[in-house]
């Protein structure tokens, strides 16, 4: 059901199983997740350090409450932004004690090293010893990892030639060619990200989940809004699954692309869809009140 999307029925599933249920922790990583897509990010919290109470040796469990604390992190205010970020650190840290060579956990870590300011942790030797344990497991997701800390680094042509080196590596993945693509869009290079996506879809045409992202850089850049317009409404007939690009996010950015384009009403509409979709979007909300 979770996998399915149906979250309410497999919250009233997960709901009934009780603390002295040996799923009781599974059942509440669950409902992480369940918060998690529906934006309640306090309470994904909440059912993280529960599963974790009932059960601290399960991995995943420490990775999702790590990327949690810093999704709420970003949206706190100073003093709690000071309290949760150590937090972060402590939780990727956990779970590299149970498994160091766990991916998701050094990706954890990496993230931290590079965007926590030294007096919280934050490290540019301990970054690239992550990729380090990455490199030797999977040598394409080693590329990425150095090219992640050498973008922070605003070293931009060492980190272009790993992620290029990181398709050569992988060249059936389409994640190898979206994190270039999303390089360049960061770099305002729209023209290379443009037709890294469009090659994607060009050789795998049913892969709809590359269609909302030359949509997202339409909105984000102000060119080719036909493309970006025909791509997001391709995405808004497929039904994502979870990690994957929520249709509250297709919305707004068909918003953004129709409010440039001086469509007022098709914008008014959009942006409103979003809000139906995740009523907490503050940038929806911004939107709506700039169309209205």
């Amino acid at each position: 059901m979770f996998e399915q999307r149906n979250f309410e029925a497999a919250k009233k599933l997960l709901l009934t199983i009780s603390k002295s249920n040996a799923e009781y922790p599974e059942a509440q990583y669950y409902l992480g997740r369940i918060a998690v897509e529906e934006k309640k990010y306090d309470l994904s919290v909440e059912k993280f350090e529960k599963a974790i109470e009932a059960n601290p040796r399960v991995v995943e469990y420490h990775n999702w409450l790590g990327v949690m604390y810093g999704v709420v992190a970003m949206n706190a205010n100073a003093l709690k932004q000071a309290y949760l970020t150590p937090k972060i650190k402590n939780e990727f840290e956990k779970a590299a004690a149970i498994d160091p060579d766990n991916l998701q956990t050094q990706w954890g870590l990496i993230n931290y090293y590079v965007k926590a300011p030294g007096f919280l942790g934050g490290s540019w030797e301990k970054a690239p010893a992550s990729a380090d344990v990455i490199s030797p497991l999977d040598k394409a997701q080693g590329l990425r990892a150095f090219a992640f800390v050498h973008t922070a680094q605003n070293k931009m042509e060492l980190a272009e030639e790993e992620l290029t080196a990181a398709i050569r590596q992988a060249p059936g993945n389409r994640e190898y060619i979206f994190a270039p693509a999303q390089f360049y869009a960061d770099q305002k290079k729209y023209d290379k990200a443009f037709g890294l996506y469009e090659g994607v879809i060009k050789k795998y045409p049913k892969d709809l989940v590359a269609a909302f992202h030359p949509g997202h850089v339409s909105a984000r850049s102000g060119l080719q809004f036909e493309k970006g317009i025909e791509c997001l409404s391709r995405y808004l007939i497929y039904t994502p699954k979870p990690n994957e690009p929520a249709h509250c996010d297709a919305n707004f950015c068909l918003a953004i692309i129709y409010e440039k384009k001086g469509d007022t009403i098709l914008a008014r509409k959009y942006y409103e869809t979003s809000l139906q979709l995740y009523p907490g979007m503050k940038e929806a909300k911004e939107g709506l009140e700039r169309v209205n």
